[in-house]
């Protein structure tokens, strides 16, 4: 048999075709690095805000005559209270993976290099979609199904308050035999309900019809659509989910939120409108929610538009009917970055969820940090790393452990100033 470069490839260098490694995912993690040019509040276990809840009622209106003005009243008053959830992100690498040169091989990354760049991106991804969710630790929701290894999702035209299939869409289930994320399935009373320790994500089947995730283990029950759903594994709880960020669609909400409950009397005040019926975009729709915003702040100043790519393209959609865009002469169409609302470009991210169209009064929230206000490497914490000495060796092991650290939180000073539609297909 002739000499090939099949039969001698094993004593040639690789060649690769790129110089890096080509990412199949989109990386930007978009709203926590809107959210990040917010000026942070540092602070110890909790942050507490302090509210003007509303006006007091002692005032009187008297004749020339004079009379007994009504009692005084203290201005109400009350405070939000934001504690801290810790984004851990671990990493290893055996001793040979860290001496590698490069001198010897030919290669596109140094495994060091790949390992801490992940870690960081990784944990930045899982943080936005906190930000973009309930702030509850649900992930994705589960469909109805028998007990077994592959468990299916929300379909797509079944989303809204729940969403299976853009969990997928949007990479928040990594999966792997040996690199899939770690995860429960349960209720939210007993989150792992459903799955034993160490449970995996194998793979993933992102169809918009019957999207499904492919488990390490069995799972030990039937699924019900609307009662269980996957969560991160929580290692410190055996029912609860892991702490995680408050998430825009509970800021913009109506229900519980820094301790103060909208339903007790005379805290009215502390909720955002939040549309969670209607299902198709239209002006009328998104001209109410800036009505309810106006009629509560008398203004629009500081707001932003947040949604995803399907609600921007409705958008477009919709007034491409009515006019014609100068930039659009020709028979050119397709520029869905063109429209504005109010003189405001909307601000799209991939991360946020197809159905929904927030108006975010960004001046309103509140970024709590600790001491650290990005990643950080939990050896940097502890005064280990000089720059120099790289990561800490595993006592007893030929490898060496470090994880990144983002102590980080989100709440809001005001609700009412904020609105959103949850719904939309």
């Amino acid at each position: 048999m002739a000499t090939s470069a099949l039969t001698i490839s094993g004593a040639l260098k690789q060649a690769w075709t790129d110089e890096e490694l080509q990412k199949q995912f989109e990386d930007k993690n978009s709203p926590l690095s809107a959210l990040e040019t917010v000026r942070g509040t540092m602070i110890g276990s909790q942050a507490q805000v302090p509210i003007l809840s509303g006006r007091a009622g002692s005032y009187t209106s008297v004749g020339a005559a004079g009379g007994a003005l009504n009692p005084a009243t203290g201005q109400p008053v009350t405070q939000a209270v934001y504690t801290m959830p810790y984004s851990w992100f671990q990493i290893e690498l055996e001793t040979s993976a860290l001496v590698q040169t490069g001198s010897n091989v030919q290669a596109t990354v140094r495994a060091k290099d790949l390992e801490v760049q992940g870690a960081v991106e990784n944990t930045r991804h899982q943080i936005s979609r906190q930000i973009v969710t309930n702030g509850d630790g649900i992930v994705a929701a589960v469909g109805t199904g028998s007990a077994g290894t592959t468990i299916p999702l929300v379909a797509k035209a079944a989303e809204g308050a729940l969403y299976g299939y853009s969990a997928l869409r949007r990479g928040w289930l990594p999966a792997g035999t040996s690199t899939g994320q770690y995860i429960d399935i349960g209720t939210t009373a007993d989150t792992d309900a459903l799955t034993t320790d160490l449970t995996q994500v194998v793979a993933v089947n992102p169809s918009p019809t019957a999207p499904t995730i492919t488990l390490s283990a069995t799972t030990t029950g039937a699924s019900t659509q609307g009662t269980h759903f996957v969560y991160i594994r929580n290692p410190n709880s055996t029912t609860a989910a892991n702490p995680e960020l408050n998430g825009l669609r509970q800021i913009v909400g109506t229900g519980t939120f820094g301790g103060i409950n909208p339903a007790s009397a005379g805290n009215d005040f502390w909720q955002a409108t939040r549309d969670t019926t209607t299902t198709t975009f239209s002006l009328d729709m998104a001209l109410g929610l800036q009505a309810g915003v106006m009629q509560n702040g008398g203004s629009i100043d500081g707001m932003e538009i947040w949604t995803g790519f399907r609600q921007q393209q409705n958008f477009y959609a919709l007034l491409q009917q009515k006019v014609q865009f100068p930039g659009e002469m020709n028979m050119q169409a397709g520029d869905v970055t063109k429209p504005k609302w109010n003189n405001m470009g909307l601000r799209v991210f991939p991360d946020i969820l197809d159905s929904d169209w927030f108006m975010i009064n960004k001046p309103d929230l509140v970024k709590v940090v600790g001491n650290i206000d990005k990643p950080t490497w939990a050896s940097d914490i502890a005064g280990h790393n000089d720059g120099k000495s790289g990561m800490p060796w595993r006592q007893g092991f030929t490898s060496f452990v470090d994880a990144v650290v983002y102590p980080v939180q989100l709440g809001a000073r005001r609700r009412n100033t904020m609105a959103a539609a949850t719904a939309l297909t």
